[in-house]
């Protein structure tokens, strides 16, 4: 029988375990493990009812992508593959665990900045209750802008497999960091400084927001005010409703797609899309503009910081 010393390279030695990611991926892996079990503590903590069996069924699914992503890259059935299935994994699996650290925030212990933003929207010219009414004099572009503001999420988990499937690691390790990394002050900042947009403070008639199927009405907002006064009742995949205003995430998702798309034969479609995404937050997202600006800020900080953490070239081929 021969046995292995302390050097060697067995399917359970730490150098084999440590191999399964690279060091991107650990990082990545790590900070969706803490935001997890954040997750679970802060909602016991706050006495949150939370449908886990519903989030259990996407965590696992997105566990089971990294699982598949490893075993492709370890077994080289195809390692652009392994690449692409491991970064849908953390994404899937960080979005749902941040549904629910959010949520469980609630109710916020904060008084609401929005008296203040609305002032200083109003000294940049800017009047939400006014670019809504004044896009559903175009029904057709205020519809599209609609539509284009639900695919935020989309097109995030798009560029990851396009980077993937080409190769590029850096850049798919430093997106996720920076979506990551951007989350996470965003929603400190919101805690801290909580709004929750001009949705819920001007009027927009029923008519004016059903020409262009305005997705953060009246109605929205005054379920945002609900949570901040009194929190969810409960805390499931059907309930969960976009909440962090200031900074906006959606801005955020925007510069993601279009800066990391850059250099691929989609950065054109990623970078029109990122700028219809500006009137599309403004107005659908129910955003002040300050939102907006501030995520611009944001995003600059995020992605310097994740240059510094992930070294590499920036196509980093595979």
């Amino acid at each position: 029988m021969t046995t292995t010393g302390s050097g060697s390279a067995g399917p359970f030695s730490p150098h084999a375990v440590g191999s399964l990611l690279r060091p991107a991926e650990w990082l990545l892996f790590g900070l969706v493990v803490a935001l997890g079990l954040g997750s679970v503590a802060l909602a016991l903590t706050q006495g949150r009812q939370v449908a886990w069996s519903e989030f259990a069924l996407g965590i696992l699914a997105a566990l089971g992508m990294i699982v598949l992503g490893v075993y492709a890259r370890r077994y080289k059935a195809s390692p652009r593959l392994g690449l692409c299935a491991i970064g849908v994994g953390l994404f899937m699996s960080f979005c749902a665990f941040a549904a629910i650290f959010i949520f469980s925030l609630f109710p916020l212990p904060h008084p609401l900045v929005d008296s203040g933003l609305m002032a200083v929207d109003a000294q940049l010219g800017y009047d939400w209750g006014g670019f809504v009414r004044g896009l559903a004099e175009y029904p057709a572009l205020g519809i599209a802008l609609g539509r284009i503001y639900d695919t935020a999420l989309v097109q995030v988990a798009l560029l990851i497999v396009i980077l993937g499937l080409m190769g590029r690691e850096t850049d798919l390790h430093r997106m996720l960091l920076v979506g990551m990394a951007a989350l996470g002050l965003a929603v400190g900042c919101w805690w801290l400084w909580p709004s929750i947009g001009p949705a819920a403070y001007i009027q927009i008639a029923a008519e004016t927001a059903a020409r262009i199927h305005l997705v953060v009405d009246s109605e929205y907002g005054a379920k945002l005010v609900q949570l901040v006064e009194r929190g969810p009742d409960r805390i499931g995949p059907d309930t969960i409703i976009g909440v962090v205003a200031f900074p906006s995430y959606h801005m955020v998702m925007a510069l993601l797609v279009a800066w990391y798309s850059y250099r691929t034969m989609f950065f054109g479609l990623f970078a029109l899309a990122s700028l219809a995404m500006i009137p599309a937050t403004l107005s659908h997202g129910g955003h002040h503009l300050v939102d907006v600006l501030a995520a611009v800020v944001l995003f600059l900080f995020c992605e310097i910081v994740a240059r510094r953490m992930i070294s590499g070239k920036a196509d980093g081929a595979i």
